[in-house]
């Protein structure tokens, strides 16, 4: 028996940034604060949290993430999470 995939095809950059917002709001009191830019280096999110969200990318978006590609700036906000994710998958 197979086991149906998770993985979604990602239409736009705005289909990726509503994946990784309802992620991250899980983290947060107020979802507001994930429009902020430091999300790690401010202590919003912890190292926990980022492994979370990588796995997430990977399942969600069949994305690898490489070593090379664990640098704070890909993950330390949304914008930059989203544009990480579209450059893996080619928008």
């Amino acid at each position: 028996m197979t086991t149906p995939s998770t993985t979604r095809p990602v239409h736009d950059r705005s289909a990726v940034q509503a994946v990784v917002t309802r992620f991250l709001s899980r983290y947060v009191d107020d979802a507001a604060l994930l429009e902020e830019d430091h999300l790690i280096t401010g202590g919003l999110l912890d190292s926990l949290a980022a492994v979370e969200l990588i796995a997430l990318l990977e399942r969600q978006f069949a994305v690898v993430v490489q070593d090379d590609d664990l640098e704070i700036a890909n993950f330390d906000s949304v914008p930059a999470i989203v544009a990480f994710v579209c450059r893996k998958v080619g928008l």
